[in-house]
């Protein structure tokens, strides 16, 4: 998989993709792009067209980790993509200049071939570093997210089993027996501090941003996702995995509530909103330490009835 994303910066992305992809590689992404099917698709509407934007494009993960989910082997990582924005993407105009965005990607491995990628970038984040907002400012600190305190999450050999399960356990009662036994009314109700720091960090999407500790990560940014969707509940993972001190997990959806109160400048539908999410976690001592999330806003939006590019970028 390391080879895999080395070579998709160096080579075409057509040949790399046929020689590590399965032919018929099942690839889920971001609004607008969606679903495509097979490796003529992932090129054409996906990798082609980043390379000819980004000519110069580079991946840069700080979390890099693999693991088994539902007897399927999956790797992931997150971390930054860096490059010139030398052509406009996906209706956003190039500045010329070197921008960098928020990745996440997950990756279904079967026979020594991908056989699923799952991908979620922070499109509003590039939009920002041209001059177009299409979210209003974020409650929490809008700072651009560094990797893990340690510098140790990117891992190109197996971790030790024993940290890799006691990891994976922390974040499943924490989602599982935390943050599902919310009880509409008081966040005290799921007992957070029983699984996180009480100096974690929180590095969400530009529209949700950044927070520092547990007292600001409840009030900035689990507030308002609670107050905007108080029955929202976590629904299960397409992929959840551990290795050493780090955790991830992807669903589609990850999340799903009703949509009861204006959610970052989206009006409340009162109806049934389902979020792309990864989430990315470390582990210190017996409690999480730090939590890098994905969300594709624009796809929440679009449920919303609100499209953020048609409407800063015209149809």
């Amino acid at each position: 998989m390391w080879d895999f994303w080395e070579a998709l910066q160096t080579e075409e992305a057509r040949e790399v993709l046929g020689r590590y992809c399965r032919p018929d590689v099942d690839w889920h992404g971001w609004h607008p792009l969606g679903h495509q099917q097979g490796v003529e698709q992932v090129a054409s509407e996906v990798w082609e067209p980043l390379q000819r934007s980004f000519p110069d494009l580079v991946r840069r993960p700080y979390i890099f980790l693999a693991g088994r989910f539902e007897a399927t082997t999956w790797v992931a990582g997150t971390g930054d993509f860096i490059g010139s924005f030398q052509s406009d993407w996906l209706g956003i105009p190039a500045g010329g200049l070197s921008v960098h965005f928020r990745f996440g990607e997950f990756c279904r491995v079967e026979k020594g071939r991908v056989a699923e990628i799952r991908t979620l970038v922070d499109v509003p984040a590039l939009m920002h570093q041209v001059g177009i907002d299409v979210l209003p400012p974020s409650p929490g600190h809008e700072v651009w997210p560094p990797g893990p305190r340690p510098g140790d999450g990117v891992m190109r050999a197996e971790g030790n089993p024993e940290a890799s399960a006691a990891s994976l356990a922390l974040v499943e009662s924490m989602i599982f027996k935390g943050l599902n036994r919310y009880d509409e009314r008081d966040q005290a109700s799921q007992g957070l501090e029983r699984y996180w720091r009480g100096d974690m960090v929180w590095h969400g999407p530009l529209g949700m941003g950044s927070a520092y500790g547990l007292a600001e990560f409840l009030a900035k940014a689990q507030g308002p996702v609670v107050a905007a969707f108080p029955d929202r509940k976590g629904v299960g993972h397409r992929a959840r995995i551990a290795e050493g001190s780090y955790i991830a997990s992807t669903g589609w959806p990850s999340l799903i509530g009703t949509h009861k109160s204006e959610f970052c400048g989206l009006p409340a539908t009162m109806s049934e909103s389902r979020w792309n999410i990864m989430d990315f976690w470390r582990r210190e001592g017996d409690k999480l330490a730090e939590n890098w999330v994905l969300v594709d806003l624009l796809d929440v939006a679009r449920q919303a009835g609100v499209d953020l590019m048609e409407r800063v970028l015209g149809p």
